[in-house]
């Protein structure tokens, strides 16, 4: 077990299938990821020091083989913690003058659903959903992604159990056709009531759940909080929707969404939503309104850098890390305009901060991103989640989507 003041990480690695190859004892690097929320863990680098003649290619730096990374510190005790848990994608050996190692580049296996079409054990890639909970899409989703992998000879690890999925007690029509496991599960977000989210963690469960009224997390600047920037901005706004779907028989779905009180407050912000795969004026009444309550107002976003506790000899200073997940909710005490922090009971010895600003962190935020460090965790926090790259992935999917509306249910082999 680790002593109060220490952190330790276990590197066990395994083949494709599930079986224990052996325990990576010669990891140089710290180890430091981003997690985001509606996808999970990013890629993490793992530095090796063997030299490049001879490092265990194909025995245990071979693609796909999997690493288990395990954190044991006070917190966690003797049993340990999965912190993060991947494949192998790629692998370089480098010669630096005299230096050599090997830098071995982890993917979450929500990367693993990215590249699995979703279809049914008939190999239909049309699948229609109707009048459907979310929740139990998502079910479906995971169940067919596991049985196709399954169908080919390969190994799933996305799963679930009931205490990682709730149910937001909806019903909405849809039908996917030749999409990827991962886009049915972010389309299946957009067909969710507004402050519903969800993140693939460590044990490689699907974490699907609603936004948190109250704080799960409160920090104190000073004592767990060392960097704090916030921000506000105007920016990504969405106040008017023109949506346009398919066609239900009598001509195309074709609705305008507006929130009155937001374009008197902030001016007019419009988006088209194309989505020609929905026909029910209902479905297209959830995807709007998630959008327009997700977006009418400004965004509220801070940076934080919050202190792991390991190390700091006092039950007031630092955080249990390891505890915080995308999606969490939290709160941070002693920011607000006039108030004075007392640095000094903290960690920094110094004078009192006064640095004059509006309060922005006085309401509940969510975690929408965070970065992995042994010694602290980097949080991006807001009062809704940032738009800018589902914006994008929108776009393109919306487009292939439209490609693919009058696709056969089922390829020709």
């Amino acid at each position: 077990m680790a002593k109060w003041n220490q952190k330790l990480y276990l590197y066990k690695v395994y083949d494709s299938s599930g079986n224990f190859l052996t325990t990576w004892n010669d990891v140089v690097n710290e180890p430091t990821f981003s997690q985001s929320i509606n996808y999970g863990n990013g890629e993490m680098t793992v530095e090796l020091a063997r030299t490049t003649k001879d490092f265990g290619e194909t025995d245990d730096v071979a693609y796909n083989n999997e690493v288990k990374v395990y954190c044991f510190d006070r917190d966690t005790g003797s049993t340990g913690i999965l912190v993060y848990d991947g494949y192998i994608a790629k692998y370089n050996p480098i010669v630096d003058g005299h230096q050599e190692k090997i830098e071995v580049i982890l993917w979450t296996y929500a990367a693993e659903m990215a590249r699995t079409i979703h279809e049914t054990a008939a190999e239909s890639t049309t699948i229609n959903y109707a009048a459907q909970n979310p929740k139990d899409i998502l079910e479906d989703i995971i169940d067919k992604y596991q049985a196709t992998l399954t169908r080919y000879g390969a190994t799933s690890h996305v799963t679930y159990n009931a205490g990682s999925i709730d149910d937001p007690g909806t019903a909405v029509t849809y039908e996917f056709n030749i999409q990827t496991s991962l886009e049915c599960l972010q389309k299946n977000l957009e067909l969710s009531p507004v402050g519903w989210y969800w993140y693939l963690d460590a044990d490689n469960l699907i974490q699907y759940h609603a936004k948190s009224v109250t704080a799960e997390h409160t920090f104190y600047i000073g004592n767990q909080v060392i960097y704090i920037q916030p921000e506000k901005r105007i920016e990504d706004m969405v106040n008017l929707v023109y949506f346009k779907g398919g066609d239900p028989g009598g001509g195309i779905l074709y609705k305008k969404y507006e929130r009155a009180a937001s374009i008197a407050a902030y001016g007019l912000y419009s988006r088209k939503y194309i989505d020609e795969r929905v026909t029910i004026e209902a479905t297209a009444d959830i995807m709007a309104d998630r959008l327009l309550d997700a977006f009418e107002s400004p965004e509220i976003r801070t940076h934080l850098r919050i202190l792991d506790n390991n190390g700091m000899n006092s039950p007031n200073l630092g955080y249990d890390i390891e505890s915080i997940h995308v999606g969490d909710t939290i709160k941070t005490i002693g920011y607000s305009k006039r108030n004075y922090t007392r640095w000094d009971s903290g960690q920094f010895d110094m004078d009192a901060w006064d640095y004059d600003i509006t309060d922005v962190t006085a309401t509940v935020m969510q975690i929408h991103k965070l970065t992995y460090h042994p010694g602290y965790l980097e949080l991006e926090v807001t009062n809704r989640l940032p738009d800018v790259a589902k914006r994008i992935e929108d776009i393109n999917r919306n487009l292939v989507a439209s490609l693919t509306n009058d696709t056969p249910a089922t390829p020709i082999t």
